[in-house]
């Protein structure tokens, strides 16, 4: 074990290094300790353990103290504040970190809490990320229910927990993750190891059961009937951890809430059972005692994950807490199912699937091993950079990068042979994968959300129009990979650019704002060809870059810029910006990709600016241009119905942006119908 502990750590600071320097996932220079604290939180984020968290360092003297955080996140109900601090050594052995700077840490990020509570804000430069956490926290201090305070770090910490305490008094409590606890999870990828459940010490009482042995299988189940406060309990206690991975990422992506779910224990508790189907629960451990009336009992469990009934857990604890309903008559029937040995990882997620099925609504199935995933990494390995001299590494599951470099690089040759051929900053995770595409989609409120839930989207409507057994090709992939190209060197411009926040909505939202002028015309193949963006598209990035950053501040109307970024209603105002072109125009945008044996038409600036014209009108707007037309006969039949059309695109938030004809056609259009602005306005 403490050889593989070893390794483990030597693998996960060889990531830090190689994020800190320019090729995580970002891109982004980092400080180390930085690049480890986004690790950690992508992590716990995946499994479960937090909702969302976000780098933000930030260190001050408040009084004789010192105040210090590493990055924060609230979960989606806001009532739960996370604060992450980290203790990193970068010693590379394993080496040990004493009690007392768990302590330091724990309580400098307590202050910090406490500062912002009190309003340490106010002093801070507004335009800055600091500034964003730390007002955040100031105005949903009255909203929270609990504060949770990780701290993090590379060594072995003596100390392995700390009090639970108050602030403000608001609970809080402190969870230490040392290298120890990271390689526990890391390496199993699931939360269940984590949780731990002893009945009789958490209710007072064991869970009566029925045991339904298995003597010749690898499982045995129990039926049981959990109370309503135990289950509102369990979730206020582990939250999502509770539920298994797919199960956990729908309802991220779909919301939370069953309306006959809420109504019925509003209304009907006392029916809630004989409406509810149950939920269906794994666990790894499960240890049973004999009540005095002779009946079995279940006293705890470990790993416990709760595989279908999701809805009814959220649900649940959704409508004490919100709602006030009342628990005493709601019960619901559980199915427990108890699976050991070499089985485990391949019964569980079946049990998860097939327990679904029955759902109106098929999940998608979120793990790493989606066959789309696995067909992205044969690509990735299979497909090379023209010239043959390279290729990009899509680490479908966290750490193979640093697996592959140990495997091959068993020389120095062999070492820097590897780095040339698959550098770091060609390395791209799942996440990343979902933000390329989710961008271009002209989806940066979602990227802004959080990679986990960016992801939990993009994996939802992944094959939406598509057929079931569809499969990404070496097309898809050449385009992932200009998307990639173009993430990765916005991103970079945008750190050159020395913004003091919002970077990385910045990014999202530049990325939306090409896809969204160009009209997804952008020559990807010539991105792929060439491996580099154009010196002209770069410095066209570079001076839309601050116009973006300009638009989301303006728009945002003195709200938390943070939070204005992750709503729709800012891709609404921001794709509204007129930005001026270059002329000559870069060569990625003068044109796009046409089947073999066409040539493709050149965009130029003005073609641009028709098509920006065009969609500063919604659809209804256009719909009265056409209808006045039809009725007037000042259009003629044809200009009718590209103002029909255009209708429909505006309609459908210009997914598909115009045409150069039909842009140049619908500003004649619009310059006919502004000399008779008033008598359209009138007849609608």
């Amino acid at each position: 074990m403490e050889r593989e502990l070893r390794i483990f750590v030597e693998r996960l600071l060889s990531e830090v290094r190689d994020q800190a320097t320019g090729g995580g996932p970002s891109g982004t220079t980092n400080f180390k300790e930085n690049a480890f604290t986004e690790i950690v939180i992508d992590h716990l984020c995946e499994i479960g353990m937090v909702e969302n968290g976000e780098v933000c360092h930030y260190e001050t003297r408040i009084g004789r103290g010192i105040a210090k955080v590493n990055g924060f996140g609230f979960n989606d109900e806001k009532d739960t504040l996370d604060v992450f601090t980290s203790v990193f050594l970068d010693s590379g052995n394993s080496a040990t970190v004493h009690s007392d700077d768990i302590r330091k840490s724990a309580e400098r990020a307590a202050r910090f809490v406490e500062a912002c509570f009190g309003g340490i804000h106010q002093g801070m430069e507004v335009a800055s990320d600091a500034y964003s956490m730390a007002s955040r926290t100031h105005e949903l201090e009255e909203h929270l229910d609990r504060i949770r305070i990780f701290v993090l770090s590379d060594c072995v910490a003596q100390l392995k927990q700390l009090d639970a305490t108050e602030i403000n008094g608001i609970p809080a409590r402190f969870e230490i993750w040392d290298c120890e606890r990271l390689f526990r999870g890391m390496q199993s990828g699931l939360p269940r190891d984590e949780i731990e459940i002893d009945f009789e010490e958490m209710f007072g009482e064991a869970v009566p059961c029925l045991i339904l042995p298995q003597p010749l299988s690898d499982y045995t189940t129990y039926l049981a009937i959990l109370s309503g406060d135990m289950i509102y309990r369990l979730y206020d206690e582990y939250g999502p951890r509770l539920l298994e991975l797919n199960v956990r990422s729908f309802l991220q992506a779909r919301g939370k809430v069953n309306r006959g779910i809420r109504d019925t224990l509003r209304d009907e508790p006392e029916r809630f059972m004989a409406y509810n189907n149950g939920i269906s629960i794994t666990v790894d451990e499960l240890m049973t005692v004999v009540l005095p009336d002779g009946r079995p009992a279940i006293k705890s469990v470990r790993g416990l994950q709760v595989v279908n009934g999701g809805q009814t857990t959220v649900s649940v604890h959704r409508a004490k807490k919100h709602d006030g309903a009342d628990m005493s008559s709601v019960f619901v029937p559980a199915k427990i199912t108890r699976v050991t040995g070499e089985t485990l990882d391949e019964i569980v997620p079946k049990i998860s699937r097939y327990a679904n099925t029955q759902n109106v609504i098929q999940m998608a199935d979120f793990s790493a091993n989606d066959p789309f995933h696995v067909e992205i990494e044969r690509l990735s390995q299979t497909i090379w950079c023209p010239g043959e001299q390279g290729r990009w590494f899509y680490e479908r599951a966290r750490g193979q990068y640093q697996v592959a470099k140990a495997r091959f690089g068993t020389t120095p040759a062999r070492s820097r042979r590897f780095r040339e051929q698959t550098p770091p900053a060609r390395k791209f995770t799942k996440t990343d994968l979902a933000k390329f595409q989710n961008c271009w989609n002209q989806r940066p409120d979602l990227v802004s959300r959080g990679a986990q839930k960016n992801f939990d989207v993009f994996m939802q409507e992944l094959r939406v129009g598509k057929k079931s057994d569809w499969l990404p090709d070496g097309s898809y992939y050449k385009v992932l990979i200009a998307k990639a190209i173009l993430y990765k060197t916005v991103t970079r411009i945008v750190r050159q650019e020395g913004f003091p926040a919002y970077r990385a909505n910045i990014v999202a939202y530049l990325i939306a704002y090409v896809s969204s002028q160009s009209g997804g015309r952008l020559d990807m193949e010539l991105i792929w060809r060439k491996q580099v963006l154009s010196g002209e598209f770069e410095e066209l990035l570079r001076s839309w870059s601050n116009g973006i950053d300009e638009a989301i501040r303006t728009t945002a109307n003195g709200r938390n810029v943070t939070e204005w970024c992750k709503k729709e209603d800012c891709w609404k105002s921001v794709r509204n910006t007129t930005l001026e072109l270059s002329d000559p125009m870069p060569p990625e945008l003068r044109g796009h990709t046409v089947p073999s044996g066409h040539r493709p038409t050149p965009l130029t600036p003005v073609d641009y600016e028709n098509i920006a014209e065009c969609k500063k009108l919604d659809g209804e707007q256009w719909l009265k241009i056409h209808a006045w037309g039809v009725r007037t006969g000042l259009l003629k039949g044809w200009q009718c119905g590209i103002a029909q059309t255009l209708s429909g695109y505006a309609a459908n938030d210009w997914d598909r942006a115009p045409s150069q004809k039909q842009a140049k056609h619908g500003v004649t259009i619009l310059e006919i119908a502004k000399q008779h602005d008033a008598e359209i306005n009138r007849a609608s």
